[in-house]
């Protein structure tokens, strides 16, 4: 992770700390050991009291009980130190112990120190809030028992009704104590076990996202594109090798919120700034979708960049910024070199067929003899015919023909791209048989719909074998008007239909019999159809040729015109 960038540390000390903690509380539920030293330190004060102040000295029994509770003051001494994690249920017998402890001494010191039975609450309190219901219900037995254990130290069975009373009332009581207990450590217990299930849940999920961050990582750094993603304050979030190089390159600082304006970003004349106003990525993402815009980068070996940016968005809540840069240097230069050869070209070519066509109408309007004004006549066709050729191909070289609106005789269109063609069919020994059957208007003009079926007439003579028909056919379907031009030649398959209208393309037909053409007719016309708003299909006639299929936009009424 780059300077200025930051990232998600999913397994950082503070989930592991909190997870840790989680174990500390339920091992100190356990292991005590003030509770225990408390009542150890009770134990001595009764004791030493009983011996000062008692008619007889303490008796084995109470020193017994002593022992009971020191001993587990030792033990659970011990366990505070070595903190164990595992099987630590046994340790339940420590309070148990004090419970058989506590009445052993109450025996003895009863008529010195009065309350000693009260001393059971450290014990019971101790098993309820951190031990398992059986456990509890030995202690809360245990205590329950401390009225009786004079009669049973006495070798007698309680048969009186004072000592039941009393064991009823230590039973009840001890009962309340440790369940109330009991109560308070399970909640606690399980408000434990769910933090530690949401706990580990949490990892998990901070694992899964630290994996996809590492996975979308690799995936940025692997691309040519330069990827960077803002946060919601507009900071730098990531970015890949490649937005850090172009970043340097235009004078963008990549820390904190990185501004647009005064850097080395210009438009496409490479001089003005592009953002000439304070803005940020974020400022610009938030106005709106940002698609596919250009801008030069830096200021001597500029580099040109399709740039696309985009906020992101979760439930409502904006989580950011998202930019993706593509270096697009050498298809703009590209495009610029082609640009200046079209115009070049445009320029050679349209120069000398201008002056061809005003001299030939020049020549038209004097007095010739008939001969003479026929080949003035097949001049000017030809001319005119190669001026819309280059001015056809041209503009399937620059993807834009002028789409003029026009109301034209869809079979006056035709019928002049027949009779120019005549020539052609007749050298091919073809028929041309031309149908109308009311297709109407168009709103393509009559330059552009000659142009594309001129191509395909071209195309479906030339295919042709001596002595065959093309069908012309133009109707209405709809609103729409058609045309279908039909041959009778060796057809196409599925893969030269698909390709047909590719520049250059030529199928193994037209290459084995030397068709005239370089598989440009076509594609010019595909072109023009597009930017007319013409559709073409090419479909199996049932001639065992092709059937080229045109549907054509309506003619614009005068009342849509205005509109």
């Amino acid at each position: 992770m780059q300077r200025g960038e930051r990232g998600l540390q999913p397994t950082d000390p503070g989930v592991r700390a909190e997870s840790a903690s989680a174990e500390r509380i339920l091992l100190s539920l356990q292991i005590q050991p003030w509770t225990q030293f408390a009542l150890l330190a009770a134990t001595v004060g009764v004791m030493v009291t009983a011996q000062i102040y008692g008619d007889s000295a303490l008796t084995p029994a109470a020193f017994a009980g002593f022992g009971f509770i020191l001993a587990g003051a030792i033990a659970i001494g011990i366990l505070a130190r070595s903190r164990p994690r595992t099987h630590t249920a046994w340790i339940a017998l420590v309070p148990l112990a004090a419970l058989v402890g506590i009445p052993l001494i109450r025996n003895e010191a009863v008529d010195v120190v009065d309350g000693i039975g009260f001393m059971m609450v450290f014990p019971l309190v101790w098993l309820g809030a951190a031990f398992s219901l059986p456990a509890v219900v030995v202690g809360i037995v245990l205590a329950g028992a401390i009225p009786l254990m004079p009669a049973i130290g006495a070798g007698r069975v309680p048969d009186s009704a004072p000592e039941w009373i009393a064991f009823g009332v230590f039973l009840t009581f001890a009962a309340l104590i440790a369940l109330s207990a009991f109560g308070t450590g399970h909640q606690l217990r399980r408000e434990v076990a769910n933090r530690e299930a949401a706990l580990a849940s949490s990892e998990a999920a901070a694992e899964a996202r630290e994996r996809l961050s590492a996975i979308l990582q690799a995936v940025s750094e692997a691309t040519e594109d330069a990827v960077l993603v803002f946060g919601p304050d507009g900071s730098v979030l990531t970015a890949n090798d490649a937005a850090r190089r172009l970043a340097r390159l235009a004078g963008i600082d990549l820390t904190g919120e990185p501004a647009l304006a005064g850097r080395k970003i210009y438009s496409a004349d490479r001089r003005t700034p592009l953002f000439p106003s304070p803005q940020t990525v974020t400022a610009l993402a938030r106005s709106g979708e940002v698609r596919g815009r250009i801008a030069w980068l830096g200021d001597t070996d500029q580099v040109a960049v399709s740039y696309s940016a985009r906020p992101i968005f979760r439930g409502g809540e904006p989580l950011g910024t998202v930019l993706i840069a593509h270096d697009v240097t050498d298809l703009v230069e590209a495009i610029e070199v082609r640009d200046r050869f079209l115009d070049a070209v445009n320029h050679e070519l349209r120069t000398p067929l201008t002056v061809l066509m005003g001299e030939t109408e020049l020549a038209q309007t004097e007095e010739v003899s008939p001969r003479v004004a026929a080949r003035l006549e097949r001049v000017d066709s030809a001319a005119q015919r190669l001026f819309t050729t280059v001015e056809h191909l041209l503009s399937a070289y620059r993807h834009s023909v002028r789409a003029l609106s026009h109301t034209t005789s869809v079979a006056l269109a035709v019928g002049d791209v027949i009779e120019r063609q005549s020539g052609l069919a007749q050298e091919s020994g073809v028929s041309v048989v031309f149908t109308d059957h009311g297709a109407e208007t168009t709103s393509v003009d009559a330059r552009s719909l000659g142009g594309i079926v001129e191509e395909l007439l071209r195309n479906a003579v030339l295919c042709s074998p001596r002595g065959a028909t093309v069908s012309v056919e133009t109707r209405r379907e709809g609103d729409c008007p058609t045309i279908e031009l039909t041959d009778s030649g060796v057809g196409m398959s599925d893969t030269e239909r698909r390709r047909a209208f590719d520049r250059f393309y030529r199928t193994d037909f037209a290459r084995q019999q030397a068709l005239p053409g370089v598989g440009l007719g076509l594609s010019i016309a595909r072109n023009l159809a597009d930017a007319n708003g013409v559709s073409i299909e090419l479909e199996p006639a049932s001639t065992g040729g092709t059937c080229a299929r045109l549907t054509l936009p309506p003619a614009i009424s005068p009342v849509d015109a205005t509109a």
